[in-house]
């Protein structure tokens, strides 16, 4: 029966892993843009959303604690049952005790490796870049809920974190870059007219640009 809880606690881990590395992707990834609107409507976890994104360190202190101490807990606690669920099957090889044990701890290893990496960590965090805004409004409250929870601790990580920044020269930033900038919103803007010009006729840039349609383009 404890081997099989062991399991269920690999389980859980894995879910909680799963969930920080999440949500540590999602609250900087999140487009402010797509966010705003919903919290100036009323809705609570856009509002919370916007907390997050506006305290990306703190949130990133609480998600590196969350991922660390689940990433330890996940080995210590699923290597004993699984190691000894597979004493059995191994013993069946001939295998001396040795042996048993140290090819026992191997596969263990690699199996609960394995789990944590595309679990735990790789598929979360896809999710989180395919689907930010809906990510961040998913996990970026329950996020917030537990950094308040965990206030003095986190806010001691960050501030450490700052100050050891700050000694190489950095200046720390609180909330994440999730808006383009005046500069970027006008050279997309530019290349989606060039783009556009140059595929939706058949005639050269060059010779279009210079038609009163055109106005002020200019031939690339």
């Amino acid at each position: 029966m404890s081997d099989w809880w062991g399991i269920i606690w690999l389980v859980v881990l894995l879910l909680g892993n799963a969930f920080f590395v999440g949500a540590e992707f999602a609250v900087i990834s999140a487009r402010r843009s797509s966010i705003e609107p919903k919290a100036e409507a009323g809705n609570r976890a856009a509002k919370t959303t916007l907390f997050a994104m506006e305290h990306a360190t703190l949130m990133l202190a609480t998600s590196q604690l969350g991922i660390t101490v689940c990433s330890l807990l996940i080995l210590n606690v699923s290597e004993p049952s699984i190691h000894h669920l597979l004493e059995g099957p191994l013993h069946l090889t001939g295998l001396t005790d040795g042996l048993v044990e140290t090819v026992g701890f191997v596969i263990t290893l690699v199996l609960v490796s394995f789990l944590h990496v595309v679990f735990g960590e790789m598929v979360p965090k896809n999710l989180s870049f395919s689907l930010p805004d809906r990510a961040a409004l998913l996990l970026a409250p329950p996020l917030v809920f537990i950094a308040r929870i965990l206030r003095v601790v986190i806010v001691s990580l960050n501030w450490l974190t700052n100050a050891v920044i700050k000694a190489f020269g950095v200046e720390p930033k609180n909330e994440a870059t999730s808006a383009f900038t005046v500069e970027e919103v006008q050279t997309i803007v530019a290349q989606s007219q060039r783009e556009g010009s140059c595929s939706t006729r058949r005639e050269p840039c060059g010779r279009r640009s210079s038609s009163p349609r055109s106005g002020s383009a200019t031939s690339p």
